[in-house]
């Protein structure tokens, strides 16, 4: 804990004075030791303290070398009858003062009738009796170790003068070791818990990416596309496709709220239910209600999931669909018309009794459907403004003529480029059902 100092440092020391100093030394490196916090270490210091000289209060202040910061600490343990709480400003910067310019303890029987405290004679305060000496570490006083007592009159002997300079002088490089250790303790805690961060983080791109298609679906005069960039915050956006029967197709687009690890997991039970109930045999409605029951069920509270659901019918020329709270897929007819696909019901999760309604619009060849997550309209440039739905409807447009594969990059490197320098705050997911390509 402490180095070894000569004997000499203990001159005219009295027997009783060493006799507790050691003992409280040898107790301190105990202490130390077993504690990985300072806060412990300086609270048992202060009971130690005001027990062993038989005081009504214990106080520690360290400052840092420049004498910038406010006290890192202010502590005393309570007896019956006295309550906690710090010293007054102009006490305590008096005596630190004093401890700062003289260099030595300070010991007086009543500090508002003391002459060298001429500014605290109408003060009103607890603060009485005092005896503080000054803690140090390599040449510098580093803080202040003092009791006092409520009622003034008390004469400090020279003993107690000894005992607390003597504590106090071996005290301040306990501290100071034990503060770096502590310093090092919290940062340790620190990368660890980044670490752990970031290996979530991981894992959830892991079970996000693992959740969409990582090829293309064709089928009949369509082919289907897409794709999420993940923010660096992991969310929960999530798309599939996949095949009903021989001329239908189910796509779907969502977006659990939240980020992370959680979001992903739960994410994966939206999946797990949807391919469950969304197998082409139910109406969309009620696979919807049965999809939302089930998470309702089981998702924390606050916690809900926007998802569009659609299946093409091929033969038909049409694609039903319900829209549970999620972005507005746009249909751009072969004449260029957008249309939203907004029928539907509310966000899946918060009402167990939620109902869906089911809508159906023609979709024949020439027609583009595109959907996307609320990170592709809600993405921010470096001054804050918003893509907006309106500016992504004006780029669907704009997309026209492009192969499918063609116009999900066409609308995501439109988002990137407006983005510009800004990080990207939110997944990002882009879903096109387009005119399948000439093989």
């Amino acid at each position: 804990m402490t180095d070894i100092r000569p004997a000499s440092a203990f001159a005219g020391t009295s027997a009783a004075s060493l006799t507790a100093a050691l003992d409280f030394l040898s107790q301190l490196t105990q202490v130390v030791a077993s504690n990985t916090e300072l806060q412990p270490i300086l609270d048992w210091m202060v009971e130690k303290t005001t027990t062993l000289l038989s005081a009504d209060e214990g106080s520690i202040r360290l400052v840092d070398p420049a004498m910038t910061s406010a006290p890192q600490t202010m502590v005393r343990k309570p007896r019956a009858g006295l309550e906690s709480g710090s010293w007054e400003p102009g006490v305590s910067m008096s005596v630190m003062g004093f401890l700062l310019v003289k260099q030595e303890t300070l010991s007086s029987p009543d500090l508002l009738a003391d002459s060298r405290f001429s500014g605290l004679k109408n003060l009103q305060t607890r603060v009485r009796a005092v005896l503080a000496a000054p803690l140090r570490f390599e040449n510098r006083i580093s803080g202040m170790l003092a009791v006092i007592n409520r009622t003034p009159g008390r004469i400090w002997s020279t003993e107690e003068i000894q005992l607390l300079s003597i504590v106090a002088q071996y005290s301040g490089e306990a501290i100071e070791k034990a503060r770096l250790r502590a310093e090092a303790e919290a940062k340790r805690r620190i990368e660890e818990e980044q670490k752990r961060t970031e290996r979530e983080i991981s894992q959830a791109r892991d079970i996000q990416m693992s959740l969409v298609p990582s090829q293309p679906m064709m089928m009949g005069p369509w082919e289907v596309h897409g794709r999420v960039i993940p923010a660096r915050q992991v969310g929960g956006d999530y798309f599939d496709y996949f095949e009903l029967d021989d001329h239908r197709f189910g796509i779907t687009i969502a977006d659990v709220s939240g980020k992370g690890l959680p979001a992903s997991l739960l994410m994966t039970n939206v999946q797990a239910s949807l391919r469950a109930f969304c197998d082409g045999g139910l109406e969309i409605s009620d696979a919807l209600r049965r999809i939302n029951r089930n998470l309702a069920r089981t998702i924390a509270p606050g916690k809900f999931i926007t998802l569009f659901y659609g299946e093409v019918d091929t033969t038909r020329g049409v694609i039903r669909f319900s829209n549970a709270g999620h972005n507005y897929p746009l249909l751009r007819r072969a004449s260029g018309a957008i249309e939203e696909l907004a029928v539907g019901g509310m966000m899946l999760g918060p009402m167990e009794s939620a109902t869906f309604e089911t809508g159906e619009t023609a979709f024949a060849p020439g027609d583009t459907l595109l959907l996307t997550s609320d990170g592709i309209s809600e993405a921010f440039d470096a001054r804050g403004n918003m893509f907006s739905d309106e500016r992504l409807v004006t780029l669907w447009q704009s997309c026209s003529g492009l192969p499918t594969a063609g116009m999900v990059d066409c609308v995501i490197q439109d988002v990137l480029k407006f983005r510009g320098a800004a990080p990207q705050s939110d997944d990002m997911t882009v879903l096109v059902v387009g005119p399948r390509r000439a093989d």
